[in-house]
C-alpha cells in the first residue's frame, strides 16, 4: 500500500456570486521514502494541491475527493485529528522562509516550542534536540544559530532552519513548496544534497513543488506535471525527460537553458496560462500547441496509461513528440 494516495481530487474558491475551481480530478500516489516532483507554470494548481493534503486551504476553499494516508482519510477530518497528523506525520516547508518563521522569536525558542507542545519534551531536552537537528541540516556552528534570531540568518541558513523544524518531529512525509527560490546556485546544490540525505537518512517521502527542473533531476524520482489545475502528464523522472508524450512537459524541457547549446534566445511556451473561469473548450492547452489538431478543439483528453511502465498522459497525440519535433526541424 502506497504511503500516501490521492484520487480524483478537485479544489474550489467560493467568491462573490461563483467558484472558481483551481484544480480538477488529479491523482497520484507516494511510496515510503520516495521523492515526487509537482511541476508547472505559475496558477496551474501546484500549491493548492500541497495545501489540500494537510488541510490548509483558504477559508472559502473546499475540496472532493480523496486523500488517503496510511489508510487514513484526510479529507473533511476533524481539525483536532489533522492537528496531529500535521505535527507528527507531515510537514510543510513554505516557500519563504522568511514569513514562516516568527521574527520575534530566537530561532531556538522557536524549534524547542515544537517539540514541547508535540512531542512533551522538557525543555532541557527540547534544547538539546533543537541542537542536534540544525546540526544534522549542515549548519554551522548549530549552538550559534539557536541563540539568533531569523533576521540574522542567510537566506540559506533559514531555509534550513525551516527544514530542522519541519523534521523535528519525524514526518513520514515532508512537503517542500519551492524550496530553492531565491538561493544562489551554489547553495540550491547544498540544499539538494541535503534534501537526498535527509529522506536516506530519515526514510521520509518528500513532495517537492518547483519551477525548476534541474531541481527535479537531480532529486526527484517520479514527475507530475499540472495544467491550469489537471494532471497532463506523470511518470518517472527519466522517461518524462527524455521521452515526454505531452506537448507542455515537452515545452516546460525546451524552455530549461541548456548551458552545453549555444543560442541566442532561450526558449518558451507561445501565448499564457489561460484564465481558470473561462478555460477553452477541448484541451486547455491547444491554444498554445504545435502539436494540436481537430480533436483537441472539441475534446478534453483524459489521463490514461501508455506503453510501458507506471505512465500517464492527458493528451489526444498519439506519436513521440521528440522524433515529431526534431522530423519538424
Amino acid at each position: 500500500m502506497a504511503l500516501l494516495d490521492v484520487t480524483d481530487l478537485s479544489i474550489g474558491f467560493h467568491m462573490p456570486g461563483r467558484d472558481i475551481h483551481v484544480v480538477n480530478k488529479v491523482n497520484f500516489s507516494l511510496d515510503e521514502g520516495k521523492t515526487l516532483a509537482i511541476v508547472g507554470e505559475s496558477g496551474s494548481g501546484k500549491t493548492q494541491t500541497a495545501f489540500s493534503l494537510i488541510g490548509l486551504l483558504a477559508k472559502n476553499g473546499f475540496a472532493s475527493g480523496s486523500v488517503t494516508f496510511e489508510g487514513q482519510e484526510l479529507l473533511g477530518i476533524p481539525e483536532a485529528e489533522l492537528n496531529k497528523v500535521r505535527a507528527e506525520k507531515i510537514a510543510m516547508i513554505f516557500q519563504d522562509p522568511m514569513t514562516s518563521l516568527n521574527p520575534y522569536l530566537r530561532v531556538g525558542d522557536q524549534l524547542v516550542e515544537v517539540l514541547v507542545l508535540h512531542k512533551a519534551m522538557s525543555k532541557r531536552e527540547a534544547q538539546a534536540e533543537a541542537v542536534r537537528m540544525l546540526d544534522a541540516v549542515k549548519l554551522p556552528d548549530a549552538r550559534n544559530i539557536f541563540s539568533r534570531f531569523p533576521h540574522e540568518c542567510s537566506g540559506g541558513m533559514r531555509q534550513r532552519i525551516m527544514i530542522a523544524m519541519a523534521l523535528l518531529c519525524r514526518p513520514k512525509l515532508l512537503i517542500a513548496d519551492e524550496p530553492t527560490t531565491a538561493l544562489d546556485v551554489t547553495v540550491q546544490a547544498q540544499m539538494l544534497d541535503l534534501f537526498r540525505s535527509l529522506t536516506a537518512e530519515f526514510g521520509t517521502a518528500l513532495i517537492i513543488i518547483t519551477h525548476d527542473l534541474g531541481v527535479v533531476a537531480g532529486l526527484a524520482d517520479r514527475m507530475l506535471v499540472m495544467y491550469a489545475g489537471r494532471a497532463v502528464e506523470t511518470g518517472t523522472v527519466t522517461d518524462l525527460f527524455y521521452d515526454p508524450r505531452h506537448p507542455y512537459t515537452l515545452g516546460l524541457l525546451n524552455s530549461t537553458p541548456n548551458v552545453e547549446v549555444k543560442t541566442e534566445r532561450l526558449n518558451s511556451i507561445s501565448g499564457s496560462p489561460p484564465n481558470l473561469e473561462q478555460l477553452p473548450r477541448g484541451c486547455a492547452f491547444h491554444p498554445r500547441c504545435a502539436f494540436r489538431f481537430e480533436r483537441c478543439f472539441a475534446e478534453v483528453p483524459q489521463l490514461l496509461d501508455f506503453g510501458a511502465g507506471d505512465r500517464r498522459k492527458a493528451c489526444h497525440y498519439a506519436k513521440p513528440l521528440v522524433a515529431a519535433e526534431e522530423n519538424a526541424a
